[in-house]
């Protein structure tokens, strides 16, 4: 109460006081008209003082006057109401106590309130009116012409924040939303002018020097248009960030559009439950944890609390880095534990499979990127294939109940090493699953954006040194979600998944390449016409269009953006594909990749991963990505 007490503005105090008066004197004399008021004037005197530090007490208590008058809003005016009809009751019950209900009409009372609370409303409601107009005059002078597009809750929110502060020099000129509803009416003291497809008309007609745009997971195409409009005008949009009102710094108010808001699509809600529920006081292990999908996997599955999270990696610093992230400096080991491990020791992953005992295990671990995979088969072999072959193994002998494979668009009809290994691993996993009858299965999806050492990654990097772009060619497409979307989606797939399916992420529609290029140079502040782009052809391995789908069966599920393929579609795998058949020509593959030979394990593993009658060309070039390799190192020779 007493500090509550010393946060009062006593001018504040002052101003409410002269109104209790005022209205105390009013509303007698409205009641018990002039012979009676006069007659009663000493009681009514007293009483209208009396009221003065009940009012004042309840008021402190009630918190009335933390807020600050010039922010004023329906919430403090919720508080005023409420502490006004405390106080006047108080003052009430001790009226009658003394006098009964003789002298002074209960009517008197309940005016009494109504006219305070029409009076002091106002008086707060002036004061955050006059310094809205001074504002106003301010951001006049010196603010900038500020457009918002979307008049939600987000957008008003924004507005108000840009009229309470002068300090960022926004002039809010109106709000464009695409509800046909809203146009034209008045939110916040400012008009709604149009929707996005008005948006050049109103950019020039307003002279507008600043677009926010405040509708969250707005679709990337929506923010695509937004940005190619805006551009001949000179304004680089931004976001609304998580605006806090009690801060002045613009950081935590509006951001820059980020590439993945330009690759944005709806979302569909999850339902956690599920994915707690098989996460939750589990022993979990990741492999390639240090990794972009399996570094947020792991921060997603330890905000479900598991009893243990194993995080694995064979590279010590990327190991180190997502320890550090997840444990936040301390030396605690018995939530997450790192652990240093190469798949392809089997001597050391089988120790620490038993030394942990996971009950789930999510797959992470691959060696990714086309042209290097292409380059090195042998290698990719034993790591991609023999890694997964050493850890389902493993998993099988400590009774792990889920397991989760990562899988890739590049493992359909595969042309080159890197989607045919993962293809097989497609197919390890979906007969483990049916043969233990346990949930082991696969998740396939497309690019995600941020992820290491990706394409975009590589394009930023082109275009800040000047160019020129490389591209492979000028009508190729690529999937692409978000890394925490496309997660979310894998612990919720597992959740879903029967023993054997694979499970395929709806990653909405391809895009090329050459837009997101050209998305990229208007992000980093360039101009096309300076940042030349060449097409160089396609890479070992590349494919014109990637593809999701095997065999045009797959399913919906209880989620719209998860399709699955029954126990991997076992009605049109090969003969090579299925039972004992698979297991000796895997062994025979990872045998020959021992030995290095590297023209036989090619055509061995292509001859696994690829479906009946397929014809191995590439979409672009018309040879295997082995056979370019071959062309490349025989022209180095």
């Amino acid at each position: 109460m007493i500090e509550r007490c010393k946060r009062v503005g006593w001018e504040h105090f002052v101003i409410d006081a002269f109104l209790m008066v005022i209205s105390g004197y009013a509303s007698a004399y409205v009641v018990l008209g002039h012979d009676l008021f006069n007659a009663r004037l000493g009681l009514i005197t007293a009483w209208i003082f009396l009221s003065i530090p009940v009012r004042f007490a309840v008021f402190v208590l009630n918190g009335v006057y933390d807020s600050i008058w010039r922010y004023t809003s329906l919430t403090d005016a919720v508080k005023l109401a409420s502490a006004l009809f405390v106080s006047g009751l108080v003052l009430f019950t001790v009226y009658v106590s003394f006098y009964g209900l003789g002298r002074l009409s209960p009517f008197i009372f309940i005016i009494n309130m109504l006219q305070l609370l029409v009076l002091l409303s106002a008086v707060r409601v002036g004061r955050r009116i006059v310094h809205e107009h001074r504002a106003r005059k301010k951001r006049r002078d010196k603010g900038r012409a500020t457009l918002i597009y979307g008049a939600g809750v987000n957008g008003r929110t924004l507005a108000s924040r840009f009229m309470m502060d002068d300090a960022l020099r926004s002039e809010v000129i109106g709000f464009i939303d695409d509800d046909q509803k809203k146009i034209g009416h008045m939110i916040n003291g400012v008009r709604v002018l149009s929707s996005r497809k008005d948006l050049a008309k109103i950019l020039s007609q307003y002279r507008v020097e600043e677009l926010v745009i405040a509708i969250p997971n707005l679709p990337g195409e929506a923010v695509r248009e937004t940005m190619h409009i805006c551009k001949g005008f000179s304004i680089r949009p931004r976001l609304m960030a998580s605006p806090r009102m009690d801060s002045r710094d613009t950081i935590d108010l509006v951001r820059e559009v980020a590439l993945d808001d330009l690759l944005a699509r709806p979302f569909a809600s999850i339902d956690l439950s599920a994915i707690r529920e098989y996460c939750h006081k589990k022993r979990v292990l990741i492999t390639g944890a240090g990794g972009s999908i399996g570094s947020e996997i792991a921060r997603q599955v330890f905000e479900f609390r598991p009893e243990r999270l194993m995080i694995l990696d064979s590279s010590e610093f990327a190991l180190y880095l997502i320890d550090q992230d997840l444990r936040g400096g301390s030396s605690d080991i018995s939530t997450v534990a790192p652990v240093l491990v190469d798949l392809k020791n089997r001597a050391s992953l089988d120790a620490a499979m038993k030394q942990h005992q996971p009950q789930v295990v999510f797959h992470a671990a691959a060696y990714k990127h086309v042209h290097l995979v292409e380059y090195n088969p042998a290698s990719s072999i034993l790591n991609n294939i023999g890694g997964t072959w050493n850890l389902l193994e493993a998993c099988q002998r400590v009774g792990v109940e889920t397991f989760v494979q990562i899988s890739t668009d590049k493992a359909v009809n595969p042309v080159g090493a890197m989607g045919a290994t993962k293809r097989v691993c497609e197919l390890m996993v979906s007969r483990v699953g049916q043969k233990t009858g346990k949930r082991y299965c696969t998740v396939r999806f497309g690019n995600v954006v941020g992820s290491s050492g990706s394409l975009l990654q590589l394009l930023k990097k082109q275009i800040r040194k000047g160019g020129p772009i490389t591209i492979t060619h000028e009508n190729m497409t690529r999937y692409f979600m978000r890394i925490r979307e496309a997660v979310s989606l894998v612990l919720k797939s597992a959740s879903i998944a029967q023993p054997g399916d694979i499970c395929i992420l709806k990653m909405g529609d391809p895009i090329k390449i050459l837009d997101i290029a050209k998305s990229l140079i208007m992000l980093l502040g360039k101009k096309e016409s300076e940042i030349p782009i060449e097409f160089i052809g396609a890479r070992p391995g590349e494919k014109l269009h990637e593809e999701l789908y095997l065999t045009g069966e797959e399913i919906s599920t209880e989620h719209p953006d998860i399709l699955v393929l029954p126990k991997g579609a076992q009605q049109s795998i090969t003969p090579v594909q299925q039972g004992a058949s698979l297991d000796t020509a895997i062994a025979q593959l990872l045998a020959a990749a021992e030995d290095e030979e590297r023209h036989n394990i090619v055509k061995m593993l292509l001859a696994i991963a690829q479906p009946a009658g397929f014809s191995a060309k590439a979409l672009i070039t018309g040879s295997t990505g082995h056979e370019l390799c071959e062309q490349e190192l025989r022209a180095v020779r």
